[in-house]
């Protein structure tokens, strides 16, 4: 992982449009903006999704964890949110899939955000935080890497 971002690759290595980075920017900075207000306010976050709609929107998707367990599931949520993107590709033209991960080699945990465009682009980006004593919270430069296509593979 570098600390610069990059241009997102695309099918046939092209660049995308400049519509295509600008959805994807957009998705990028909103959800690790609603992340990091959500550890802030709540101390953790669920997994979520945001999507660019094909009127230019953008909006939120939630799914609800499987149990009112203390333990939930969020590879589960994951999975599930990608199965909701899925049905709806056609009414989008971006989505982003924002959820809480913890890196071992570095031992602590990171907002993880993966971006994909109808039109081939993909990029995720790992923001790794903390909390200090004082209850203030630290985030760390986003690092930027490629991603896979889970909602229009192929």
């Amino acid at each position: 992982m570098t600390g610069e971002q990059p241009e997102p690759a695309s099918e046939g290595g092209a660049d995308p449009a400049a519509a295509v980075q600008d959805d994807l920017n957009k998705l990028m900075g909103t959800a690790l903006t609603m992340a990091q207000e959500q550890l802030e306010d709540q101390g953790a976050f669920l997994p979520a999704a945001l999507v660019v709609a094909n009127d230019g929107a953008i909006r939120m998707v939630a799914v609800s964890p499987a149990n009112d367990e203390e333990d939930v599931d969020a590879e589960l949520m994951i999975n599930d949110l990608y199965k909701v993107l899925g049905e709806q590709r056609s009414e989008h033209r971006a989505v982003a899939v924002v959820s809480d991960v913890h890196l071992p080699d570095e031992q602590t945990d990171a907002i993880f955000v993966a971006t994909e465009h109808s039109q081939g682009a993909a990029v995720a980006a790992v923001q790794a935080y903390s909390q200090q004593e004082d209850g203030a919270w630290t985030f760390a430069d986003p690092q930027w890497e490629g991603a896979g296509r889970q909602v229009w593979e192929g």
